[in-house]
């Protein structure tokens, strides 16, 4: 009897426990699935908040380029609104937002905008919360108020290919464009400088204030004109009577059988020199190549206020009479090729500019000339309109060029409208743009460094944090087999400022986009959070 009683309990306790379990568990559940619920939904909402923090952010940097531009605050209000709604709503369902609140500072340019937004729940309605709430803000305020900029042009020959000419002046009216918007009155806070190089770079008017100088005297003899030009022809020699420039043909003895060709150019004369022009009847050449001494990779003008040592473009002298081997039988081709400027004077006149008595291309660099700073858009793609090509890639000269534009060291060879900001001007910043379709191959025959060695020079000395300046890099079409610096980059890697300031292009397009993204990363110098 007793055992059959507790045989019953124990069943009814079995019974019972497991109801206890069952009713444990299911209380359990409730705040189990709740906080489950309140984590998916919080991840939810997290996410979706990020989505509008980002598209606010956008939407103020946005309006606070408009506001540069001159735009009214109910047209940035009228375009932000518009611009976040449509964002808003391709975000995903479940999320409500108001309207977006612009609060623009009374004074300055600070601009501020926040907004609202709730996101629907899922396992959180289990405790009765159907939505989750969120407050998105953002800010902005300009941080620099003045920009200097230099677009450097690589203008060589290579740019007459593949209409590339034609793509950079589209690329770069696009950025003018986008740095200096039409309807805006112009305040002297962003300026634009520009340069082109080939071989060498155009002074202009402003080349008598970039070279030295050198008066020479005629000489009595063939080995003191050959002396003298050697040793000065990094600088502007000038005629002692009409002050123009001049380099010397060396007196030498005429091997032609006919005397008449000897007579005809030097055989009666105990001294000669001949003054050269440019084909189109200029009377200067206004070349210039890189600096030498001291200060040759700085940005230092040097006492005199000229471009200390700056090397004039100069003809350079081919023909050594006094080393030349019988006629016939030359030891070498460069025997041959002085061979072939004595030939040119005997026979030729001395008017070849390529085989002749001379090399020429030195003196022979691009129409376009510096031009220093300017808000005049219209000035700017004249300038642009106005390139031509031709000519080799000594792209370490446009870099230099593009760095003395914007320094104020050089501001006594400008307008004064023109001036460079200084290096610590508050609220200011400072901008260099190379462009170059090749290889950095070209330098002065006189110079023993090559152009990328010098090019990472100048680079260098930029990149010094009291410059303030940032290297943006513009590679159009560039072959692989460009030269490398000595840790494996190209120079255009090596002198951008980060890996984001470099840029490479392989079309028109590209160009374009490339020109138009650096202009908006200037313009977003103008504007922190």
């Amino acid at each position: 009897m007793f055992r059959r009683y507790q045989t019953s309990a124990a069943g009814a306790w079995r019974s019972n426990e497991t109801g206890n379990v069952a009713m444990i568990a299911a209380l359990a559940i409730i705040p189990i699935l709740s906080v489950a619920g309140l984590a998916i939904d919080l991840q939810l909402t997290t996410t979706k908040k990020n989505k509008v923090q980002h598209v606010v952010d956008s939407a103020v940097l946005a309006g606070s380029r408009q506001m540069q531009s001159g735009r009214t605050q109910s047209e940035i209000t009228r375009d932000v609104s518009a611009y976040v709604n449509a964002l808003i709503e391709e975000s995903g369902t479940g999320m409500r937002c108001g309207n977006i609140t612009l609060t623009f500072a009374d004074e300055g340019q600070d601009m501020s905008a926040s907004i609202k937004c709730s996101q629907d729940t899922t396992l959180s309605q289990i405790i009765g919360k159907q939505k989750m709430d969120f407050l998105v803000s953002s800010e902005s305020t300009y941080g620099i108020g003045k920009v200097d900029i230099a677009f450097i042009f690589d203008v060589s020959g290579s740019m007459n290919s593949s209409n590339r000419l034609s793509n950079l002046k589209t690329a770069a009216k696009i950025a003018f464009d986008e740095l200096l918007p039409d309807g805006v009155e112009r305040d002297g806070t962003i300026r634009i400088a520009l340069t082109t190089y080939n071989h060498s770079v155009n002074a202009g008017s402003r080349y008598d204030n970039v070279v030295r100088t050198r008066r020479l005297l005629p000489d009595v003899s063939n080995n003191q004109s050959t002396n003298r030009y050697n040793r000065f022809r990094d600088e502007r020699l000038l005629d002692r009577v009409s002050n123009e420039r001049f380099f010397y043909y060396e007196q030498g003895t005429c091997e032609e059988d006919n005397s008449s060709y000897c007579n005809r150019y030097w055989a009666d004369y105990s001294w000669e020199f001949t003054r050269k022009y440019l084909p189109s009847g200029n009377d200067e050449y206004t070349c210039v190549y890189e600096r030498l001494g001291e200060n040759a990779f700085t940005d230092l003008r040097g006492r005199n206020r000229n471009g200390e040592s700056m090397i004039s473009g100069n003809p350079t002298w081919i023909a050594d009479f006094n080393a030349m081997p019988g006629y016939g039988g030359y030891a070498t081709y460069s025997d041959y090729y002085k061979r072939q400027g004595q030939d040119e004077i005997e026979n030729g006149g001395a008017n070849n500019w390529s085989d002749g008595a001379f090399l020429g291309y030195p003196a022979q660099c691009q129409d376009s000339e510096i031009m220093p700073l300017t808000e005049n858009k219209n000035k700017l793609k004249q300038y642009v309109d106005d390139l031509e090509a031709g000519g080799g890639t000594a792209g370490h000269l446009g870099v230099a060029w593009g760095w003395y534009l914007i320094s104020p060291e050089w501001n006594s060879l400008w307008p004064t409208a023109s001036d460079a900001w200084a290096y610590d001007e508050e609220d200011m910043a400072k901008a260099v743009i190379i462009m170059t379709d090749g290889e950095f191959n070209h330098t002065h025959p006189t110079n023993p460094m090559s152009s990328v060695a010098m090019a990472m020079e100048y680079c260098d000395a930029m990149k010094q944090d009291d410059k303030r300046i940032q290297i943006y890099t513009v590679g159009f079409q560039v072959p692989e087999s460009a030269q490398k610096t000595p840790d494996g980059r190209t120079i255009l890697e090596y002198c951008a400022t980060s890996s984001s300031h470099n840029f490479n292009a392989k079309n028109g397009e590209q160009l374009a986009h490339a020109y138009q993204a650096i202009a908006a990363s200037i313009s977003d110098l103008r504007i922190t959070y």
